[in-house]
């Protein structure tokens, strides 16, 4: 009898404190996230964890407890640049007039005086770190954020890729209010969401609606880049412009999405928006973070979704088959040296699943890898000739590596995202110059994030002249900083443009 009471005392007490260390982590809120899951002890505390919660006493959905835990860490972004300083906003008429002009008139208006793109962002750790879209501070010489209590800050742009329309900025603050991400593998159609920001520069607003689709590809970042990841959510919450890089949360407070487009010919809010999921997201800040560039791995091929019913006609006539419109995504292309020819994929094969995950269309193929880094072993099934098999893929970066690279090893043109090239003397001559390096290959890195382009001469870096190639790793090897790029355009404009280095 003794043993059994001595037995039930110990297991009280080790439930008391299981339950004490339990509690402070769940109410600890100090910590920034570090991983793309949240789970019970990152959900806001106040916040019931039944359906009670979100329900008024009138029995309508009530999200006003989510919201007053949210809305605060939602942000407004200014993009300050000489690129959209003289384009017309015919919403001055109605919201009022572009900030300073009020009490400046009469002052000739200096560098960076009006912005240009108004946008949203979200504040996601207590020290600072924001997450955003790249459309809404591309080409920004300055960076402004305003807090919903109206404080403002000069943000640092940490890094950005064009390949999700993600960019990560920093403001020096602290204590400030954040939202946790949360699992998006884990959002079901139909669940609701809400969608906070700023839309014509209205500061935190916010909207709900359910989530209309999942793994929607709208095409919309392949003009950016030729490697686009779009597997957006799709939600009936109304987003108006502004709206970019705002918060698309769950009835527990956790960040879902970031809101990135609207389907509209209008340029408004006409029934449906669409938002990169979390798990993305987090990837990609994360990287840019620890890395300071994505670390992105690619399976190697190309081909197209077995849903698009035109294509496959086409596709079934050019090579005499008689494939049926279905789930899944057809190889018409294996890339010579890259994971999925190592491993003995084909053209011809339908993907089916990958690490078990069903492959419906491109959305899928490109999310389920874009979350994946180089080195990465994925289990591909698929259907070669009406028959099952399965393939183990070691994924590769671009340049058929298969490891991550640290900070140390990449180099600082690699990080610009450009090749170089010594300028010819018969381009001196047309140009009147007598020193720099053009640009001959771009891709997504800082001097894309900054409106360079293929063709543009970069003349110095820093102050320092640019003569041969070598030269940009030898001035910004080791640097930490701001950096000021001064070019030549291809229309012989000279362009002046920084970023910042960590």
């Amino acid at each position: 009898m003794k043993k059994i009471v001595f037995y039930i005392v110990l297991s009280s007490i080790m439930s008391s404190i299981i339950t004490i260390a339990a509690y402070k982590q769940y109410t600890n809120k100090e910590e920034p996230l570090v991983f793309p899951y949240s789970s019970s002890k990152t959900r806001l505390s106040s916040l019931g964890s039944g359906s009670s919660s979100l329900v008024s006493s009138a029995g309508f959905p009530d999200f006003t407890r989510v919201v007053s835990k949210t809305i605060h860490a939602v942000v407004n972004v200014k993009n300050y640049s000489k690129k959209y300083n003289n384009q017309f906003d015919p919403f001055d008429f109605f919201f009022g007039f572009p900030d300073d002009f009020g009490n400046n008139r009469g002052r000739k208006p200096q560098k960076n005086d009006i912005p240009g793109l108004h946008g949203s962002g979200v504040i996601i750790s207590p020290d600072g770190y924001i997450v955003t879209n790249n459309h809404v501070i591309k080409d920004a010489e300055k960076i402004e954020i305003t807090l919903s209590d109206q404080r403002t800050y000069k943000a640092k742009l940490i890094g950005t890729d064009p390949n999700t329309d993600i960019a990560l900025l920093k403001i020096n603050e602290k204590n400030l209010p954040f939202i946790y991400f949360s699992d998006s593998n884990k959002v079901q159609v139909g669940e609701w969401v809400l969608a906070i920001g700023n839309p014509f520069d209205l500061n935190s607003t916010v909207t709900a609606g359910i989530i209309s689709a999942k793994n929607r590809s709208l095409g919309i970042l392949r003009g950016e880049t030729s490697s686009a990841i779009e597997s957006f959510f799709q939600t009936d919450a109304a987003v108006n412009p502004g709206n970019s890089g705002g918060a698309l949360i769950n009835t527990n407070g956790e960040l879902i999405g970031i809101n990135t487009a609207i389907s509209s010919a209008s340029g408004n809010f006409i029934g449906y928006s669409f938002a990169a999921p979390s798990n993305l997201v987090a990837k990609v800040i994360q990287d840019i973070k620890k890395y300071g560039t994505v670390q992105r791995a690619y399976l190697g091929v190309r081909g197209m979704d077995l849903s698009k019913t035109e294509y496959l006609k086409a596709y079934n006539k050019e090579t005499h088959q008689s494939i049926k419109s279905q789930q899944g995504f057809l190889i018409g292309e294996v890339f010579e040296k890259s994971g999925a020819s190592d491993a003995g994929l084909k053209k011809g094969d339908i993907i089916k699943s990958i690490d078990e995950k069903p492959i419906q269309n491109l959305a899928d193929l490109s999310f389920i890898v874009g979350t994946k880094y180089p080195g990465d072993k994925v289990k591909v099934n698929i259907i070669r000739n009406r028959q099952k098999k399965t393939f183990h893929v070691i994924l590769k970066d671009l340049q058929g590596r298969t490891k991550i690279r640290t900070k140390e090893e990449i180099t600082p043109s690699e990080l610009l995202g450009a090749i170089f090239e010594p300028l010819s003397q018969e381009c001196k001559k047309d140009f009147g110059i007598g020193y720099g390096i053009r640009i001959i290959e771009i891709k997504t890195g800082r001097l894309s994030a900054i409106g360079l382009e293929e063709g543009d001469i970069i003349l110095s870096i820093n102050g320092e002249k640019m003569k041969k190639p070598n030269d940009v790793d030898r001035v910004l090897k080791k640097y930490s900083g701001d950096v000021t790029i001064k070019s030549i355009k291809q229309n012989g404009q000279v362009y002046i443009a920084g970023f910042e280095m960590n």
